[in-house]
């Protein structure tokens, strides 16, 4: 029927981790793939002087290039870069009222606020109340107001014993659209993802297919859960939230930013004029 309710998954995702405090603990690779990406691109001149690799802000792009793979005008591109393809690809917080009611919540940015139109459109509320709702509110939203911290075991057990991982898949899942249009607000076409390349999404303003580049092609799922938000020895420390998820991984791409394909190459497809650098 496409809805798992399972054990919870407790690994850390990039949604836990804040800003490059984390860039070298575990968990923290995807910034360091980011940053290996962004260097070995502006070395060849392909990234503008003035932009920096977001990191943790989810409002800004993870790269920005400037390419000319026609070899006749110079075009800007940002790109979203995920580690693999367990990253998560897009997140939402989900909060409970003090009648039992569970209601999406996050960012008030663009894509927050798309996000959830999109969750909204699927029904997740309605579904986490379906399954979550005869456990009552969560210990976590009652906490005493000095903070978390003083929660007991009884009441974060309850939770992590009561509100099991929710997963939908097949024709509960997320559409590849959906994928689509939460980057489209942000006008991010391209998606990086390591081990399988580089891949457009609803659109290729830069016409990249000529270089290798596919179309994304995977299938999605949504994992809905109750997520830790830090270190393993701070069990109060947790949060609930959707992630959209890979399912069926993508077909390989021909083209990617990353090591796996040579400098002299990242140059001659994306800039074979020199137009750029």
């Amino acid at each position: 029927m496409g809805i798992k309710v399972s054990e919870p998954n407790n690994d850390l995702d990039a949604y836990d981790l804040k800003g490059m405090k984390s860039y070298f603990k575990s968990g923290g690779g995807g910034f360091m793939y980011e940053d290996a990406i962004y260097r070995r691109c502006k070395e060849l001149g392909l990234v503008p002087r003035s932009f920096t690799p977001a990191g943790a802000a989810n409002d800004l792009p993870d790269l920005f290039l400037t390419v000319a793979p026609d070899g006749i005008r110079k075009q800007n591109i940002k790109i979203e870069i995920k580690l693999d393809d367990k990253a998560d690809f897009g997140q939402s917080g989900l909060k409970c009222k003090s009648n039992g009611q569970w209601y999406l919540d996050g960012q008030k940015s663009p894509e927050g606020e798309q996000m959830r139109k999109l969750l909204a459109a699927m029904r997740v509320p309605a579904i986490v109340q379906k399954e979550w709702g005869k456990f009552g509110v969560p210990k976590k939203f009652s906490a005493p107001k000095g903070g978390t911290r003083q929660m007991s075991p009884r009441d974060y057990e309850y939770d992590q014993e009561s509100f099991k991982d929710i997963i939908l898949t097949g024709p509960n899942a997320p559409t590849v659209q959906t994928l689509f249009s939460y980057y489209g607000t942000k006008q991010t076409h391209y998606i990086q993802i390591g081990g399988k390349g580089l891949y457009y999404m609803s659109r290729d303003p830069a016409n990249l297919q000529k270089i290798g580049v596919k179309k994304f092609d995977g299938t999605l799922k949504l994992r809905i859960r109750r997520k830790p938000g830090g270190s393993r020895t701070e069990p109060w420390n947790y949060r609930f939230s959707t992630a959209l998820l890979v399912d069926k991984k993508p077909t390989i791409s021909g083209f990617s930013l990353d090591s796996s394909q040579s400098e002299e190459d990242l140059q001659y497809f994306l800039d074979p004029k020199g137009l750029v650098s």
